[in-house]
Formats: structure tokens, sequence, C-alpha cells
């Protein structure tokens, strides 16, 4: 008897095996119950008050905008200023504050509320505002401004040069004047400090 059959009938056992292996797996696969992707929450928005700092800023021509570190974490604090010019307090109510503060505004001098839409509300004119709260954006665009802020925010400033070739200035509780710049500087409040700090060097077991 030829060893040819033999050989082709075990071949022929296992190709049927595997296909009937085959066939069983995909008919357990169809009757599989699909697993629901879990459910992503949205994280909750910090109700903590976040660290306040001092910041000062002036210019003869130019221009700021206040705005938020993210949607969770919008400007808040105190912030007052003499001014010529135009300004947009920004409370727009497709983005609450995440803290749910609220924004008061006091105007003295020559300051006319020009237009109230959606909380987007336009100022203009010379004096002084003075604002304390929460809020999403606050945008500046005219000359002599002079003001200071205590509180949480993220500026972005644009300047122009004024008779002197100066575009403005601002700075911190150290006193450390900063140019305004033409545009692109973009200081945060508190101060973001980047960089190592370089380890102080002791002799003999003092500090140097």
């Amino acid at each position: 008897m030829s060893m040819i059959a033999p050989r082709w009938t075990l071949l022929a056992s296992i190709a049927f095996g595997v296909l009937a292996f085959t066939n069983v797996s995909y008919a357990q696969a169809g009757k599989a119950t699909p697993q629901p992707m879990p459910k992503q929450e949205k994280p909750v928005p910090s109700t903590a008050k976040p660290t306040y700092a001092d910041f000062n800023l002036a210019t003869s021509v130019g221009s700021f905008k206040m705005l938020e570190y993210n949607d969770d974490a919008q400007p808040e604090g105190h912030f007052e200023f003499t001014f010529t010019g135009t300004v947009l307090v920004d409370t727009t109510e497709a983005f609450k504050h995440n803290r749910n503060l609220t924004t008061q505004v006091k105007v003295e001098g020559n300051v006319i509320k020009e237009l109230t839409y959606h909380g987007r509300t336009v100022y203009h004119g010379t004096g002084k505002m003075t604002i304390d709260g929460g809020w999403h954006a606050l945008q500046f665009f005219g000359r002599d401004l002079k003001g200071k802020f205590n509180g949480y925010s993220v500026f972005r400033l644009a300047g122009e040069f004024d008779k002197n070739l100066e575009t403005g200035f601002y700075w911190y509780t150290d006193g450390k004047k900063e140019d305004w710049g033409t545009g692109g500087n973009q200081p945060t409040v508190p101060k973001t400090v980047y960089g190592i700090e370089k380890p102080k060097i002791k002799i003999n077991g003092k500090g140097g």
C-alpha cells in the first residue's frame, strides 16, 4: 500500500480541523456582546481661590488683553486703572466663570458705557475704572494707561513707540520694570519663573 495516501489523509484531517476551529471561533465572536466604552467624566473645575499677586503696567500708546489660563482658570481679582480709550469687559454667557464669580465695574470721570451684548460690555472715554470679581477676558486699546492689578490672570501686551521711543512698562512687587514691547509679551500673574534655580555654594558649612 502506498505511503502517500495515509499522509494525504492526515493532512486533510488537520486542514478540516483548522477550518472547523476557525468557524467556531468566528461564530462565538459574532455572538459576543459588545462592551460599552467607559464614560469620560469631565473634571470638575476647582472652586479654591488661586494665589493672587500684584502687577503694575503703564503705556503711552498701546493695548492689552487679560485672559484666562484655560476655561477652568479664568481671570479674577481687583483691577484699577486710569486711561483714555476703549475697554471691553467680557463676562460672556458661553463661558461662566469657573468659580462662579460675578463682575462689578465702577467708572469715574468721562467714561461711558457704549454697548452691552451677551455679557460683553464696551466702555469708552477718559477716566478711571475699577473692576472686581471674576471675568472671562478684558481688553484695552488707547493711551495714557496706568494701572495696578491684584489677582490671577495672563496678560498679552502690544504697544507703540512714543516720543521717547518707549512702548511702556510692566513690573511686579520687586519693582524691576520690563518693556511692554510691540507685541508678544505675555506676562502671568503671579509671575511664572522658568529654568532651574542655581544652588547656593557653601564654604566651610556657611552659605556663600
